[in-house]
């Protein structure tokens, strides 16, 4: 394993610390970009720890404006006491639902995987659907999505699929298993693709266990219960391979839920031993290139992209290693557009009644992409990549995307 080789390079976002240690410095407002955007949020200071110190098992967990936490985690990542804040905001959001009941629309997000197998096997049809006009006026109408939200387009073979039919590989010198999330599954299989084929460039074999939706579209539409039975599934599973097999992960959220979240939030059984074994995809290359084992045989690749670093990269806690693997390559002009959160977090910015404030929060990020003029913008997240789509007009793509030319791949 590397891990052994290296030793320990990073952690995520924080080690827990009690309500108690809130000191009220207020440090968690001041990064809030939905506190920033809205007076109606009262900032993570006062839902989070503030809030918990109230809160008790009989009386009703709803606050006023709970709903607008967005869950990007930049609270936690700027907490100097390391506080929990997310956590408390979350099984609070939790609990609400669970005593209000929960709506139509948060149950289908909140079943991802499902809907998206359903858009997957019926890709042509709901494709067109997600993009004709009447469709999308009784979507608003009837479950809450907003009308002029671009929608993930679905492909009919699947990355589980085309895994499944490719030829094998020759003898690798070391095996990884690749957590695909269900956008790679099911929405982008090129980039589950060019992951696959630069990890066996560089000498990986790669397996692909059976796997579950990550849970974070169930948390964030406050369905902890769903969340931790796909975790449960995901860490049974995952736990099973064998103990030299690291993990990957090419989204970012998806990857936080494997490294943190089951653990810490969902309070999985095994969930720590998962964790520990679980890489980004640019990291884990980075550390590569670190133990002088990454393939620098790179094709110059000629231009001129933005980076965007998405918040839940920033919770990992392990810098920009997608910045650092592109400054290797030949050609290529990197620039990062450093202006905080893309405001969509995940299906947040598909509500209705989010849609407006998820744009308000992006316009800094689309007014400085705007004025860049770049090729691209590149982002670890792929709703980020969507929101960035939305709000500019510019191309937007993974980082291994650029990678992957620079081997040859198109």
């Amino acid at each position: 394993m590397i891990t052994e080789e290296l030793g320990t390079f990073s952690d995520t976002v924080e080690e827990e610390a009690p309500v108690e240690a809130c000191t009220k410095c207020t440090a968690c407002n001041t990064v809030c970009p939905v506190a920033r955007s809205t007076e109606i949020f009262r900032g993570p200071k006062f839902l989070g720890p503030e809030s918990e110190r109230y809160r008790s098992q009989p009386e009703a967990a709803v606050t006023a404006g709970l709903d607008l936490c967005s869950g990007c985690k930049l609270c936690e990542v700027t907490c100097p006491s390391q506080v929990t804040i997310q956590e408390y905001i979350r099984r609070a959001q939790n609990k609400g639902a669970e005593e209000k009941g929960r709506t139509l629309r948060d149950w289908v997000l909140g079943h991802t995987r499902l809907l998206s197998r359903f858009g997957s096997m019926t890709a042509p049809l709901a494709n067109l659907g997600n993009r004709n006009a009447l469709v999308r006026w009784a979507m608003e109408r009837v479950l809450g999505i907003h009308h002029k939200r671009p929608l993930p387009r679905y492909q009919w073979l699947t990355f589980e699929r085309w895994f499944k039919r490719r030829p094998r590989p020759a003898k690798a010198r070391r095996t990884v298993a690749y957590f695909y999330g269900c956008w790679v599954n099911y929405n982008e299989r090129r980039l589950g693709e060019h992951v696959v084929a630069i990890l066996e460039r560089n000498g990986i074999e790669v397996i692909v266990p059976k796997q579950q939706c990550c849970g974070i579209p169930a948390v964030v539409n406050a369905n902890m219960d769903l969340a931790r039975k796909y975790g449960g599934e995901n860490v049974r599973r995952l736990n099973g391979l064998p103990a030299n097999v690291d993990i990957i992960a090419s989204s970012t959220s998806c990857g936080l839920m494997l490294k943190h979240d089951y653990a810490h939030l969902l309070d999985i059984p095994g969930a720590e031993q998962v964790g520990v074994r679980v890489y980004d995809i640019c990291e884990y290359l980075w550390m590569l290139h670190e133990a002088g084992e990454l393939d620098l045989d790179f094709q110059p690749v000629t231009t001129r992209v933005l980076y965007h670093a998405p918040c839940h990269l920033k919770s990992h806690g392990i810098g920009y290693p997608a910045m650092r693997l592109l400054r290797l390559i030949p050609g290529v002009q990197l620039e990062e557009v450093d202006e905080g959160c893309c405001g969509i977090s995940g299906t947040f910015g598909v509500k209705v009644e989010k849609y407006d404030l998820s744009m308000k929060i992006g316009s800094r990020l689309f007014e400085a992409v705007k004025a860049a003029g770049r090729d691209s913008v590149l982002a670890d997240c792929e709703t980020c990549r969507m929101q960035v789509e939305h709000g500019t007009g510019a191309r937007s793509a993974h980082p291994i995307d650029i990678l992957a030319r620079a081997y040859g791949h198109r």
